[in-house]
């Protein structure tokens, strides 16, 4: 299976070539192709989906009512391990545990069985948990607290506004969005503020490249900031709210808005390299593999793009309306993708796709 773009075929195609005439007229709008058929499985799940499915080792985990945690294997579907557990926030793993947070508590689950490693006492959550390089990160009403992963043990907490989008760690350095329209940057190792800084209005979850942060805010605009001291590298008026967290290929930043377009845009100085409409949505920000571009709406499918042009490079078709963002991973052979799909009217179900090839990377100049 490829995801690059199919020929325009069929005999009235070879009919106009014979007559002299191009297989495609002028003006007439190029098919988007359809990848066959991606589903590796599909299992189905007892109740509604309370959390997107995730993707750890050799397991697929998904949170449903009324309160439990599944995990399957990733190779046929076929369940693994269960916990009676109801999330609050989207579940997190650093590959060995998985961490629930559920009733003002924090739970690290071992992936291996599904048994209890440890239990801290947190209160509410009100942002998702960050796991990363052995720490993890909560948000409460007024408090952020720091914890070893491996075993839950407090290392530093600070009085905080409110958070509710996800914090990012890079190397030694904490950066936190705000509902009040402040980045803040902490110390990791001890909490202590580095810097801050106010944007026009809330900011979504950073995406932080070396020496630069990415995101954008509830004023529309996209940011640039300096990571080592908070300053506006560069900002674009967008004109439309921005969905979730942006990607990179390292050279470009893609991001998706409310108005149905995904951008791409230099990563250096912000110029718009291009943008593509698509015909949805977007649940979330677009995600990035190779030279693929993956954006999902909630319906069936999920568009993919090329990193290079913006070109419609396919699509992936789930067997039902898909209710909540999808896992993603990338592996030796591709992307495989989890999603869960279902609602009111139509059964829950669990699927995974076999590996998806992805389109090589195209470098643009700087």
């Amino acid at each position: 299976m490829t995801l690059s773009a199919l020929p325009v075929g069929g005999l009235a195609a070879q009919a106009l070539s014979v007559a002299g005439m191009p297989a495609t007229l002028p003006g007439t709008p190029a098919p988007v192709p359809h990848a066959p058929t991606t589903i590796a499985w599909t299992v189905p799940v007892a109740a509604a989906a309370t959390t997107s499915p995730l993707i750890v080792g050799d397991l697929v985990i998904v949170a449903h009512l009324p309160g439990i945690v599944a995990a399957f294997r990733r190779a046929d579907g076929a369940p693994s391990w269960r916990a009676e557990l109801n999330p609050q926030q989207p579940l997190a793993s650093d590959g060995t545990l998985l961490f629930v947070a559920s009733g003002e508590a924090i739970h690290a689950l071992r992936t291996a069985d599904g048994s209890v490693a440890w239990r801290a006492s947190a209160g509410t959550l009100t942002a998702p948990l960050l796991v990363k390089d052995g720490w993890l990160i909560d948000a409460t009403a007024g408090k952020l607290t720091a914890r070893r992963a491996t075993d839950g043990s407090i290392v530093w907490t600070a009085e905080a506004s409110l958070q509710r989008e996800s914090a990012a760690i890079s190397g030694n350095d904490l950066f936190v969005p705000l509902v009040d329209g402040r980045v803040l940057a902490r110390d990791l190792t001890n909490g202590r503020i580095r810097w801050e800084r106010r944007l026009g209005g809330a900011p979504r979850e950073p995406l932080v490249v070396d020496e630069a942060i990415f995101l954008g805010a509830d004023d529309k605009m996209f940011y640039s900031l300096h990571a080592r001291s908070g300053e506006i590298e560069w900002r674009m008026r967008v004109g439309s709210g921005i969905r979730g967290r942006a990607s990179t290929d390292g050279a470009r930043v893609y991001f998706a808005g409310l108005d149905n377009l995904v951008r791409a845009v230099d990563r250096w100085n912000g110029a718009q390299r291009w943008h593509t409409g698509v015909p949805f949505r977007p649940l979330a920000g677009p995600l990035v593999a190779g030279g693929s571009i993956f954006v999902l709406g909630a319906g069936t499918q999920m568009r993919v793009l090329l990193a290079a042009d913006g070109a419609n490079a396919g699509s992936i078709t789930f067997p039902a309306r898909v209710a909540l963002m999808p896992a993603f991973s990338e592996t030796s052979g591709g992307v495989i993708l989890a999603a869960v799909t279902g609602g009111l009217e139509e059964s829950w179900k669990l699927s995974l796709t076999h590996a998806i090839p992805v389109s090589p990377i195209s470098r643009p100049p700087r």
